[in-house]
């Protein structure tokens, strides 16, 4: 038997889906859809977060929930000069970047192989559709493999301008390794993205090094599960060599 929030979750569902509620259309307030539906506070939340995973309902802290576009997909690919955006129709695709000094903690200090507090240049790229976040990505270069300025930004999400820095300040990177992993996001991640605490995310720990195995580049990506999917290509040895030729 289907609990009241699956009740309340499959009814706003139906006026998604047949147009009554329309794209970018703010819902009531969550007191008002409660009193509505006649359940209380927090089951009509379950029903919104329910919503949220699947893409329906997007969530915009202090301003209020708003019916979000189905079918907006990021495809992020294993070549990172492949990486690129599924079209998607209605408004463009823009990416933001925040810069910042940081000292590497726990996390960072295993991933880059640097002393726990050694100084790191944060590179932070948002990615938008109109006011949709669609993606996070956060990488980082350590001070002693270089002191580099703020890339341009362009069309990728991804932090592809950071390397081209990296390769400008002549460090090539040799090798690339990628941990995609499915989790929840933390609660900065949440509101960063617009999406529920509850709802899943594609999260990709990057790192890049150079012919002497030394880390000259970490990222951590965080994808939101209900509009991204994952492609990843390996080419035959007889391509490797025609391309090394």
């Amino acid at each position: 038997m289907a609990s009241r929030y699956q009740h309340v979750a499959d009814d706003l569902r139906r006026l998604i889906t047949t147009g009554a509620l329309s794209v970018g259309e703010r819902l009531p307030a969550e007191q008002e859809l409660a009193s509505r539906y006649k359940v209380s506070t927090p089951t009509l939340r379950n029903a919104l977060e329910v919503l949220q995973s699947e893409g329906l309902v997007e969530k915009r802290h202090g301003s209020g929930n708003f019916i979000r576009r189905p079918g907006q997909r990021i495809t992020y690919a294993n070549d990172r000069h492949e990486a690129r955006q599924s079209p998607v129709a209605g408004a463009a695709v823009s990416v933001s970047l925040e810069t910042a000094l940081v000292e590497a903690d726990a996390q960072l200090s295993l991933l880059l192989a640097v002393r726990a507090g050694s100084p790191l240049a944060e590179y932070a790229f948002i990615s938008h559709q109109g006011t949709s976040p669609r993606s996070l990505a956060r990488v980082y270069v350590p001070h002693a493999v270089a002191r580099l300025g703020v890339p341009e930004v362009n069309d990728s999400p991804w932090g592809d301008s950071v390397r081209q820095l990296l390769s400008g300040a002549g460090v090539r990177v040799t090798a690339t390794t990628e941990r995609v992993t499915a989790r929840f996001p933390t609660a900065w991640e949440a509101h960063t993205l617009h999406i529920s605490t509850r709802a899943p995310v594609l999260a990709v720990e990057r790192t890049s090094t150079d012919a002497s195995d030394r880390v000259v580049e970490a990222a951590l990506l965080v994808l939101p599960g209900d509009r991204t999917e994952a492609l990843f290509t390996k080419r035959s040895v007889t391509q490797e060599l025609e391309a090394a030729g």
